[in-house]
């Protein structure tokens, strides 16, 4: 599209908003901290911390000139609308850019325009032209990441030497003298290699470090460089914390169709770097975990821009000696020596309030949920024992500590542990119900289930929050209201909600609530007593009623669960498949209940698979002709079952054999086809 034709996008600004002049990349972001805590839900402003407030002055390059800005504006519409008939000839166009710009691309990374047509040019560019780019940019690196343009040429740039580094350590450096033509690089030198580049970036920011994370801009950069170096794979798409993009930074890429730094679920999470990485990684988690005061830490730690860099260094250290020194020294610092006091029977007053604070802090809170997740068992220990027993339903009902409470929960060590978090929250669950907190009764669910045990304490807690009656009341009427558990599971309502509800609202599949799915999975991964209620439930809804289940996300998920569960008995099961008889050729074609239709196939005995292909084989051109549909086909072997029957019924025999043979280490909650975003 012609650049003249797209009006608006002057206007936008990426970071913030109006239509100021850039001179805001210097301005003081505010810091706060909490060595004076008078009301424990209060934060107050720091007073002299000469470390967070480190000003950066607002570098400027020059003015990119008239000709210069229309040659990169046609450089644009190329890269908009592509017409390269080969790689080679998209090679040279690229390379031709960078000779054109010689000598120009600091003041290109910190125009406006120019900065954004930078990043396409970059994301199509080879390993020896990111190379030669950013050897461009040495010396410079501080003043870049600070920049409101240029720090997104620089997240660009390293997210793509991530993958340059791993390729030379794979493939070795591969040099290309003919590729850098117009410079003069025999005369300066061996170009060096992107992991040579990258450390000397490092190295440039490392005296700053502190105030860089905190400084509005840079703080994106140093987290992707966190990534880069730490070996993790960086997924832009699944960036739902904001943790490698800004809010802003993320809406304009969207709303600009500019793709985002996707990992493919094919690749490892983890990236193969040198060793010299990781000493890096190692030096610049000293310099903000060691060399820091407690205060400069606490600071930080509440800092809205700075606590996810903190959240990063904590989960990104490897369990060695070193890591997990760096990790509790940086939770030492952040919890007001806990774990020098790990032993100390001693009240630390200045420690209480500040847990007091952070807990219930919009920011601070985050960095909590990191610590329960990665701490030791001695700290999480600490942690539990003095500040949250006692006072579970208290941060439970809080609109932000009860994030904690869920890590917490979903992170506990012990039976022991998980036992006394039930006993104090039990009697709670209606509270818990009523205020939405949802996600508290499914991480005990969760953790009931990994940890074996109260199973059955949990769901009968969850029975009474709802409002049932106890399995100990046997009178008809409570049998009846029993019965209808998965319905107000599903819904997370009250069994008066229930009753009360219009018929229509009882047959909108949206008012399934997505957490109430996933407790009511979970549900079915618990042994056989604790589901009981929940099995009972589930068959004995009418069968019109389920089936329209198979086609929400939501409810789905849970039809799939009572299936896949290895602690329904087989019966059970088979009554649920026959009643799904005369419906599986709708759900083959649906994009939910042909996951259903995998589970059901998947452990349907030789009698219900024989009716479950006989339905198929009579729909099977209208199966054929539809893209979910003959994936269906191919699954049941279809094709097989038509021309060469008896050999179908002895592949199927010998599959649930091993099915059989192998059922306590085959994990059959995983779909047979891809499986879905949908959690």
């Amino acid at each position: 599209m012609p650049r003249t034709e797209r009006k608006g996008r002057q206007n936008k600004k990426r970071g913030k908003k109006g239509g100021k002049k850039e001179n805001v990349e210097g301005e003081q972001i505010t810091t706060m901290t909490a060595t004076t805590i008078d009301d424990p839900m209060k934060i107050t402003p720091a007073i002299d911390n000469s470390f967070t407030e480190q000003r950066f002055q607002a570098a400027h390059f020059g003015e990119v000139d008239e000709e210069l800005l229309g040659y990169f504006k046609n450089v644009e519409q190329t890269l908009d609308d592509p017409q390269f008939e080969t790689a080679e000839d998209q090679r040279l166009f690229v390379e031709n850019v960078y000779n054109e710009v010689d000598g120009n691309e600091i003041r290109l990374s910190t125009n406006y325009s120019c900065s954004l047509i930078l990043e396409k040019l970059l994301k199509i560019s080879d390993s020896f032209q990111l190379r030669v780019f950013m050897d461009k940019l040495r010396g410079k690196t501080v003043e870049l990441f600070v920049h409101r343009f240029a720090s997104h040429v620089c997240q660009t740039l390293l997210t793509l030497a991530a993958d340059v580094v791993e390729r030379e350590q794979l493939d070795g450096v591969k040099s290309d003298n003919n590729a850098k033509n117009g410079t003069d690089e025999n005369k300066e030198g061996e170009l060096l290699s992107m992991e040579q580049l990258v450390l000397d970036a490092c190295e440039d920011i490392k005296p700053h470090i502190g105030g860089l994370i905190s400084q509005q801009f840079a703080s994106h950069v140093i987290r992707i460089l966190l990534h880069v170096l730490a070996g993790k794979r960086i997924d832009e798409t699944g960036d739902i914390k904001g943790r490698l993009r800004s809010k802003k930074s993320a809406q304009y890429k969207k709303e600009n169709n500019d793709t985002f730094t996707k990992t493919s679920v094919h690749l490892a999470s983890t990236r193969k770097v040198p060793d010299t990485f990781k000493v890096m990684f190692r030096t610049l988690t000293t310099e903000l975990a060691i060399n820091m005061s407690e205060t400069e830490v606490r600071t930080l730690s509440v800092h809205k821009v700075a606590n996810p860099v903190l959240q990063l260094l904590l989960d990104m250290q490897e369990n060695d000696t070193e890591g997990i020194k760096a990790r509790n020294i940086l939770i030492d610092r952040i919890l007001w020596g806990i774990v020098t006091d790990i032993d100390s029977k001693e009240e630390n007053t200045d420690r209480d309030s500040w847990f007091a604070t952070l807990i219930r802090d919009s920011v601070g809170s985050h960095l909590l949920e990191i610590i329960v997740k990665v701490a030791p068992d001695p700290i999480y220990r600490k942690i539990f024992k003095t500040y949250i027993v006692g006072k579970l339903e208290k941060f439970t009902l809080h609109p932000i500590a009860n994030f904690v409470i869920q890590n917490l929960i979903a992170h506990v060590r012990k039976p022991k542990q998980l036992k006394q978090i039930l006993t104090e929250l039990k009697g709670s669950f209606d509270k818990i119900i009523k205020n939405g907190k949802y996600g508290v009764i499914r991480s005990l669910v969760d953790a009931a289930v990994k940890m074996e045990v109260c199973q059955q304490d949990v769901v009968d807690a969850l029975v009474t929050g709802l409002r049932m009656p106890s399995a100990d009341d046997k009178e008809g009427t409570a049998v009846e209201d029993r019965k209808e558990f998965v319905n107000c599971c599903m819904r997370m309502w009250t069994l008066d909600q229930w009753k009360s509800a219009s018929y229509d609202e009882k047959q909108d599949l949206y008012k399934f609530h997505l957490q109430g799915s996933l407790i009511l999975q979970g549900i079915m991964q618990m042994n056989e007593e604790a589901n009981a209620i929940a099995t009972s439930s589930f068959l004995s809804q009418r069968p019109d009623t389920i089936h329209r289940w198979c086609f929400s996300p939501v409810g789905s998920r849970a039809f799939e669960s009572v299936i896949a569960s290895h602690h329904v008995n087989d019966k059970m099961k088979k009554k649920v498949m026959r009643d799904l008889l005369g419906k599986y050729t709708s759900l083959a074609k649906d994009k939910f209940g042909s996951h259903i239709m995998d589970k059901c196939w998947l452990n349907a005995d030789i009698d219900m698979k024989e009716k479950i292909a006989a339905e198929l084989v009579k729909h099977e051109h209208e199966l054929a002709s539809h893209y979910i549909g003959k994936n269906i086909l191919w699954t049941c072997k279809i094709d097989q079952y038509k021309r060469r029957h008896d050999v179908w019924v002895e592949r199927e025999k010998g599959a649930e054999r091993k099915r059989e043979m192998f059922k306590d280490i085959l994990d059959d909650t995983m779909p047979i086809s891809k499986k879905r975003k949908f959690a």
